[in-house]
């Protein structure tokens, strides 16, 4: 990369996402040998929790034990096939950063620098939250085994155990009689398996976040400049002036440019992720009902609330910012349809009416992000999901 290059990605609008990318081996910019060295074991440790996870479903035969369970093997699933998707879609994201790129160098005025800047910058405290929300649930989830350690140690009548192994796991897996053999490599594998989670999703959505972000900002962008257009103009403009002197044909036609790309750079995004928003989309409604019910059931017991509330929140959150990034690409694709009908666009030639009833015609057909092309993602959806995951609460809670 040249040095603007770099120094695009070494910004604050994007170091966060870039370091969690880079951990996870996702980063495209880095060689492919130095990438698997990151992403296999990250993903071993994202995927291999699952199998004694599942075991241990299979053998349960209590309720309680197996809605206790199924919200990390939910999660499990779902990090796990994030972090394949983004690694087998590798040369999407390289497009999508090399648009981002060429996007940033190609701008001519500060007032275009300082919208996108503001878009970027909004998408910063985006990963940052999240990425605070994900370190404190992976904290409040970690938070149970060290409290049950800690009550064991405070018991005073008590020389030997009394508290199973399991239960100072971070989460409900099957090892058989080596549990106990073995426990300290288990609880190894445990923790690994939490924190791996939590940079498989990071780097995903994240990057997510600060696509969509840029996209919105691209089309803050021409709606600015074609709001413009005309500004200059009086009722005595001509109506057909030379094509080489129109300078707001010139302008128009650039915007249609930019429009046009800014289109296949969202439509580059959906391609992306919308596999990935079908299976989080329907897993999350699942773990999000079953932790609910969990945390229901353990109102009066501080001790077993802080793992399943912290994942109800953090589920709920997860879904809420992608339903809502969608609705913001949503909304600003129609800006430079808004723009149009607020600037002098009377006061330009023939020509460049023309342009804009080109742009006026495609935003007729917003940006839309979708969950495998069957569930557009908009604040309305995401009602009806909440609806949805309220509907599975409720009959999962008829079997308690």
């Amino acid at each position: 990369m040249s040095d603007k290059k770099k120094d695009i990605w070494n910004s604050r609008y994007y170091v966060i996402s870039k370091v969690y990318m880079t951990i996870s081996g996702i980063w495209p910019y880095h060689r492919l040998r130095d990438r698997y060295i990151r992403f296999v074991p990250i993903f071993i440790f994202c995927f291999s929790i699952f199998i004694p996870q599942l075991l241990y479903v299979l053998t349960s035969a209590d309720v309680d034990d197996i809605f206790e369970s199924v919200p990390a093997v939910l999660i499990s699933i779902t990090f796990s096939i994030k972090i394949a998707s983004m690694m087998f879609n590798s040369k999407r994201i390289t497009s999508c950063l090399k648009i981002i790129e060429e996007n940033w160098l190609s701008l001519n005025t500060d007032v275009e620098r300082a919208i996108l800047a503001r878009h970027s910058e909004y998408g910063r405290h985006l990963t940052t939250f999240y990425t605070v929300l994900m370190h404190m649930t992976a904290f409040f989830y970690l938070l149970k085994p060290v409290v049950v350690t800690l009550l064991e140690d405070n018991t005073a009548n008590v020389t030997k155990s009394s508290i199973p192994g399991a239960s100072k796991l971070p989460f409900q897996v099957e090892y058989g009689e080596k549990l106990d053999q073995y426990f300290y490599p288990i609880i190894i594998h445990c923790y690994l398996g939490v924190f791996s989670h939590v940079y498989c999703t990071l780097a995903v959505d994240t990057l997510y976040y600060i696509l969509v972000q840029h996209a919105c900002g691209m089309f803050s962008i021409v709606g600015h400049i074609l709001e413009d257009i005309g500004k200059d103009s009086d009722a005595n403009f001509h109506m057909q002036p030379e094509k080489i002197k129109d300078i707001n044909y010139h302008k128009a036609l650039d915007c249609l440019r930019k429009h046009l790309h800014v289109i296949e750079f969202a439509e580059l995004i959906e391609s992306l992720f919308t596999n990935i928003f079908l299976v989080s989309t329907t897993l999350n409604m699942i773990c999000g009902s079953i932790s609910g019910i969990r945390v229901v059931m353990n109102l009066s017991n501080a001790r077993d609330i802080a793992a399943p509330m912290a994942i109800y929140i953090a589920q709920l959150t997860h879904l809420f910012l992608q339903f809502w990034q969608a609705q913001f690409l949503l909304d600003y694709s129609s800006v430079p349809y808004e723009s149009i009908c607020k600037g002098k666009w009377y006061y330009t030639s023939k020509r460049c009416r023309k342009i804009f009833l080109l742009i006026m015609s495609r935003t007729m057909s917003p940006c839309i992000l979708t969950a495998g092309k069957i569930v557009t993602l908009s604040i309305e959806n995401f009602g009806a999901v909440l609806k949805t995951s309220m509907s599975y609460f409720t009959v999962l809670r008829s079997f308690q």
